[in-house]
């Protein structure tokens, strides 16, 4: 596959404290830990494409993914505590690799707090979509299926249920609404993205959030929540530009 790995970033280090999320309760301040600005390869993430002819770089600023099968991009570092992931992301049309997918805006997609059912961290896999299907993680497929749905699961090792959704038409699963703008992709369009992972606590017991920009389309209050693994960007058939991506942590 089409990859280009250059030298590794510099260790990051705490950066002085951003402006305190309302999830971050006070006296709890949010600070970034770590980062990728895309300037020096994909030595801190691991690549799981299915089709050899997968186009992944990162450089100028800029992680690019262009395939026209499966391929998941694994942030090699775990991630505990309450913390958040950040990034803005573009959809432009898949590659002509994609064949009769070519063109198409679809599927910014994304695992974390993933782990095996044993707790160790994700084994490798072929980047074919139905082998994490036995992967504990949660799961959100933005803009999927030809940017006709946009859904949330959890991953519990034996299936993936359906916690909240939207969808066009006849693919509508029972419970999810109707897509709307903020619920798809846009080419060409920048989309900032926010998830958020935390200890639910007694005056907030939402521990998952997820945005896109403005827009929080999903949240979570779970009884037994998982709260820490790994992350990944997930797609298929497509072609994404990803840039300032940032993990920050309430602490």
């Amino acid at each position: 596959m089409g990859s280009a790995v250059r030298l590794p970033l510099c260790g990051l280090i705490l950066v002085a404290p951003l402006v305190a999320a309302a999830w971050c309760e006070a006296p709890k301040k949010l600070e970034q830990v770590a980062a990728d600005d895309f300037h020096a390869g994909l030595s801190r993430w691991r690549l799981e494409a299915e089709d050899t002819r997968a186009v992944v770089t990162a450089a100028g600023g800029v992680l690019d993914i262009a395939t026209p099968a499966g391929l998941s991009l694994w942030w090699r570092e775990p991630l505990s505590g309450d913390y958040a992931v950040r990034f803005t992301a573009v959809a432009l049309p898949a590659p002509a690799s994609a064949g009769p997918h070519a063109g198409r805006i679809s599927d910014l997609n994304m695992f974390w707090n993933a782990l095996e059912a044993d707790g160790s961290e994700p084994y490798p896999r072929t980047g074919k979509f139905a082998g994490y299907d036995t992967l504990p993680t949660y799961y959100v497929g933005f803009g999927a299926n030809a940017n006709t749905t946009t859904r949330l699961r959890h991953y519990t090792g034996s299936e993936r249920r359906l916690l909240a959704g939207f969808a066009d038409g006849s693919s509508a699963e029972p419970g999810e609404q109707p897509m709307t703008r903020a619920t798809r992709l846009r080419t060409a369009q920048p989309i900032s993205i926010e998830i958020v992972s935390r200890q639910p606590t007694a005056s907030d017991s939402v521990h998952l959030r997820w945005r896109a920009d403005s827009n929080e389309l999903f949240t979570r209050a779970d009884a037994n929540p998982r709260l820490h693994g790994h992350f990944a960007l997930r797609t298929t058939a497509s072609r994404l530009q990803i840039r300032d991506f940032q993990i920050l942590r309430c602490q």
